[in-house]
């Protein structure tokens, strides 16, 4: 078992040495490559970021596992006593045509339980992050809990193009107050986390994606799961949700016509 302070002392100092590359990044000519079809995007920022991320956790836990979303060669063990989870620009294409509404995941866990999650908003320089059992924190000032909001009064984040043409996006857009949609499971999270919206739905993640909100939702008391209510495993891939407990319920109702 690490030292969990002192884990956390270095993430940090990892990100704050990382963001300003990125940031310098933004003015010059980024190497774009396509991964699944022409938008789904990498660039050799997204590899710089976890290649400085790959050499900082190695250097510092050589037996530690890592897991990144740029190294599908990085696969994971039976023998998880500590992993990694890493996502080095999560909103790739925000990234690229807007330069904001990006952000950095990381997540540490132990035997299989989630000790560390942080998400860095680049742009705003807003650091969130959650300690097990220590609480969730923005920029070192700690969260409270959100307020409980019901679905017809929350705003909820759904990827359009997943969801267009199907019975339930209907259904999520009358019975909630309205759909919005950042481009950015991380940066959408955020916004499930500070109260701003009542839940963020996908239906296409990998572990990188939720680890880090796994944490954050253990911590604040909101709820987790896949579209079908059953429990979400940090190394899972698929759709899911994350949601304030006001909403939890009738989303769910909703969510489970997903297949229709």
């Amino acid at each position: 078992m690490e030292d969990l302070q002192k884990v956390h002392s270095q993430i940090v100092a990892w990100l704050n040495e990382i963001v300003p590359m990125i940031k310098r990044s933004l003015s010059e000519d980024l190497a774009i490559e396509t991964k699944l079809n022409h938008k789904d995007l990498v660039t050799d920022i997204d590899k710089k970021v976890q290649d400085f991320f790959i050499q900082k956790i190695t250097e510092a836990y050589p037996t530690h596992l890592i897991v990144g979303e740029e190294s599908p060669e990085l696969k994971i063990s039976d023998d998880r006593e500590h992993v990694w989870i890493i996502d080095p620009i999560d909103g790739t294409a925000n990234f690229v045509k807007q330069q904001d509404h990006f952000c950095i995941l990381v997540a540490y866990y132990e035997g299989d339980v989630g000790k560390l999650g942080y998400i860095f908003d680049v742009m705003n320089d807003d650091l969130y992050y959650a300690i097990e059992n220590k609480g969730a924190f923005l920029n070192d000032q700690k969260l409270l809990p959100p307020e409980e909001i019901p679905l017809r009064e929350g705003l909820i984040s759904a990827d359009v193009r997943e969801w267009y043409g199907k019975e339930c996006f209907g259904r999520l857009a009358e019975e909630s107050f309205d759909i919005r949609y950042f481009g950015c499971g991380g940066i959408d999270s955020i916004h499930v986390i500070n109260g701003k919206f009542a839940a963020f739905v996908t239906s296409k993640a990998g572990p990188w994606d939720l680890a880090a909100q796994l944490v954050f939702a253990k911590e604040l008391g909101l709820k987790v799961s896949h579209f079908d209510g059953s429990e979400l495993h940090y190394l899972d891939c698929g759709d899911w949700v994350l949601s304030n407990k006001g909403a939890y319920s009738e989303l769910l109702n909703i969510l489970k016509g997903w297949n229709c």
